[in-house]
């Protein structure tokens, strides 16, 4: 028998065809991966319910780590065709500490952040994976999982564009259908490690915008305000912004006047959108959790924010599908190409999800660090401070493209080394001092719980709320 919302292996009608691996979801993780996988010669079907990719909700925000991914799939001048400018500098405050600075530059970079719309990214990404081999196929909606007799998904049962059915068998089912995955469902993975946002924000895109010489990178997070501003795909320039704690109900009232009031309290920004008109609507998240779900079982794996979401504060949702479709690709063919590949590939992909966890659980609480109601722990802007002055900002950028850890930036020897010179600065006298002292011991007791969290997880049931789009 097949579990409620299955189809047995036999099962349903229409045509029967048989892949390697079938990917659900065809946008930054799905295509990736099926671009990955087909040019390792693998027989690949890459589905996803819509009939045309477009707009999705999305930071839209892609690092350095990111672009050189791009690269490496070939779409660097397809990307600069689209009117895509890659930003070199950050302009990056926290509280009262300013840096304005290069993004660091690796091996393989093409530069250090860009902004491009998913309607624009996201069919360059379908491109690469039909032009690698992938049978992509839209407007294709996967209403079962096909399971052998022991219970191992063997591939999935869709209903096509204009009515039709169709059986596809696969050794691997990818779930990279995003937070609302019904592989994920389907499947029966739990979340775990689930947080709940303090936060909403939302965004627009002016035209007309003056960049200056350099294109840059603003993210300013001071009090209990955090916005972002840059250079991105066409002409466009993003603006970014989340209502301060005592405004969020009041915040939608005048949308477009909030959003325009916000962006003019940041210097850059404004001067650089004085003169622009606004050229979309004002788009929002305000309902969401962030979680981890189980990453794999038999014959199944999860992939980008099907299997993890974070708070966006961090804008690292695509770069992280790229990453993990980056580690998955060589795992999976390395499975398929050996003498007993189901037990292969479900080794891999259970090597996958421990991966996963302990790779972003620190990256997970940096989100929910910087996406907290009010202002951010006192510590880190002086530890940015620190560096900054010594010429290591490069170090915090670093950080905002996975490629260091955040303990390795946020050191116990930097922070106690900045708590004590806060100690003896004056500000921080009597109530300041114990204040202080109060948010280190919360900052530790809250780590502590993180951790001891990834290592037993608390389950959690799929939270009723999904995100919400709005509109100006």
């Amino acid at each position: 028998m097949s579990a409620p919302g299955n189809a047995a292996h036999a099962g349903g009608g229409g045509a029967r065809e048989d892949f390697d691996v079938v990917v659900v979801g065809a946008r930054c993780a799905g295509s990736s991966l099926g671009a990955l996988l087909a040019r390792r010669g693998l027989r690949v079907a890459v589905l996803d319910r819509a009939a045309t990719i477009g707009f999705t909700l999305s930071s839209n925000i892609l690092q350095a780590d990111s672009l050189a991914f791009l690269d490496r799939l070939g779409l660097t001048g397809r990307l600069r065709a689209a009117g895509v400018r890659p930003m070199e500098r950050v302009d990056m405050r926290l509280q009262d500490v300013r840096c304005v600075v290069g993004f660091p530059h690796r091996a393989g970079d093409v530069g250090g952040a860009a902004c491009v719309r998913r309607e624009v990214l996201d069919p360059l990404l379908v491109d690469a994976a039909r032009e690698a081999g992938a049978d992509v196929r839209l407007g294709t909606r996967v209403t079962g999982l096909l399971r052998a007799t022991d219970g191992r998904v063997t591939g999935v049962e869709v209903a096509e564009h204009g009515g039709g059915r169709a059986v596809l068998t696969a050794r691997l089912v990818v779930g990279a259908d995003g937070r609302g995955s019904a592989v994920a469902r389907l499947a029966g993975s739990r979340q775990y490690h689930v947080t709940r946002n303090e936060r909403d924000y939302y965004w627009t895109y002016f035209e007309g915008a003056d960049t200056g010489d350099v294109p840059t990178f603003v993210f300013h997070r001071w009090g209990d305000r955090h916005m972002l501003g840059g250079p991105a795909d066409n002409g466009l320039y993003i603006v970014g912004v989340s209502p301060e704690r005592h405004e969020r109900d009041t915040f939608r009232d005048d949308l477009e006047g909030s959003v325009t009031a916000h962006a003019m309290s940041c210097e850059p920004i404004a001067k650089a959108i004085a003169s622009a008109r606004r050229a979309t609507r004002v788009y929002g998240i305000r309902r969401f959790s962030g979680y981890f779900r189980e990453a794999s079982g038999p014959g199944w794996v999860l992939l980008g924010d099907a299997g993890h979401f974070k708070d966006p504060a961090g804008g690292r949702g695509i770069g992280d599908s790229f990453h993990q479709a980056e580690r998955l690709a060589p795992a999976v063919g390395s499975a398929l190409a050996g003498s007993r590949p189901e037990a292969g590939l479900d080794a891999a992909t259970a090597a996958f999800g421990r991966w996963r966890d302990r790779t972003y659980a620190e990256y997970y609480g940096l989100a929910a660090d910087l996406g907290v109601a009010g202002p951010i722990a006192a510590v880190v802007p002086e530890v940015v401070r620190r560096l900054h002055a010594r010429g290591r900002a490069d170090q915090v950028l670093d950080l905002l493209s996975h490629r260091v850890t955040v303990l390795g930036v946020l050191t116990p020897a930097r922070v106690l080394a900045a708590t004590g010179r806060m100690l003896l600065d004056g500000n921080a006298a009597g109530g300041g001092r114990r204040a202080l002292l109060a948010e280190l011991g919360g900052l530790g007791a809250t780590e502590i719980r993180r951790r001891r969290a990834m290592r037993r997880p608390a389950y959690a049931p799929v939270p009723p709320h999904a995100e919400t789009e709005l509109s100006a």
